[in-house]
Parts: C-alpha cells; structure tokens; sequence
C-alpha cells in the first residue's frame, strides 16, 4: 500500500489515475475543530452515562443482596408460568389441528376449501369397520378375519 500513494508535500496526495489535489489548511483546520468537537461531545456522553451506570449499580447492590431469596423464588414462579403457557398453547394447538383433521377425513371436505376432499381415509376406516363387525359377527373363522389382526401362537 505504500507503493500506491505518493506524497508531494504537506496536504497534497497523489493517487494514481487521478488529478493532483491540494488541501488547503483552512479545510484541514475545519475538519479537525469539526471532528474534535462531536468526538469529544460522544466521549463526554459516553462518560456520563458510564458513571451513572456505576452509581446504579452500587446503589441497587445491597438491594439486590436483601431481595435476592424473594427474587429467585419469583424467578422459578415466573418460569414455570411460561412454561405452563407454553403447554397449554401447545395443547390447544394440537387439539383444533385434530379436530379439523378429524372433520376433513370423516366430513369428506376440507376446513378451508383447499384440495380435492377424497374422503380416503374416511373410506378405509369405513372398510376397517365392516371387517371387524364381520369378523366379531362370525367369531373366528379364518376368511373373515380383517387385516391387519395379529394371531397369537402358543411357543410353548
């Protein structure tokens, strides 16, 4: 970086594919009153507001010191109401998603008109059922078994 800008001067940069220009002191001086003074107005801001941090903090030590018990029980208190709303919203959210899902399968149409509204799963639980009345009607013949019933066998 040091190759890329020639100095000629006080003030005066020379960069390359450009113009030589020349500051004059009066625009240097400007710009350093003018930095000066809204650096050292931020500094000063900074101070301040540091040293009230300060005073707070040693100022609310002994009251958190006094209150700590009573603070930390309320912590585990406040904890645990957010997290028993959490499971309520949670809950909640789980039942009105089933009981819409329950309506779209058995009603055969959709919550909010979206999709075809087959009903497929509405028709393999209706054939589900006929199965199993066949097979509790007919005790337990082979041929009116419904799928999916397991047979237990005897290993011993």
């Amino acid at each position: 970086m040091e190759g890329s800008h020639e100095q000629h001067g006080q003030g005066q940069v020379l960069v390359p594919g450009r113009q030589r220009q020349q500051a004059s002191g009066t625009v240097v001086l400007v710009a350093s009153v003018t930095g000066l003074a809204v650096g050292g107005s931020l500094v000063g801001l900074m101070g301040l507001s540091f040293l009230a941090s300060l005073t707070l903090l040693l100022v609310s030590s002994p009251l958190l010191l006094l209150f700590s018990p009573l603070l930390l029980f309320a912590g585990i208190v406040f904890v645990g109401v957010l997290t028993g709303f959490a499971a309520a919203a949670t809950i909640a959210l789980t039942g009105i998603s089933t009981l819409g899902w329950i309506y779209e399968e058995f009603g055969g149409q959709r919550l909010l008109g979206f999709g075809g509204g087959s009903g497929g799963m509405a028709g393999r639980v209706k054939e589900q059922s006929k199965d199993w009345a066949g097979y509790l009607q007919h005790g337990n013949e082979a041929d009116t078994k419904p799928h999916g019933v397991l047979e237990l066998v005897n290993v011993a």
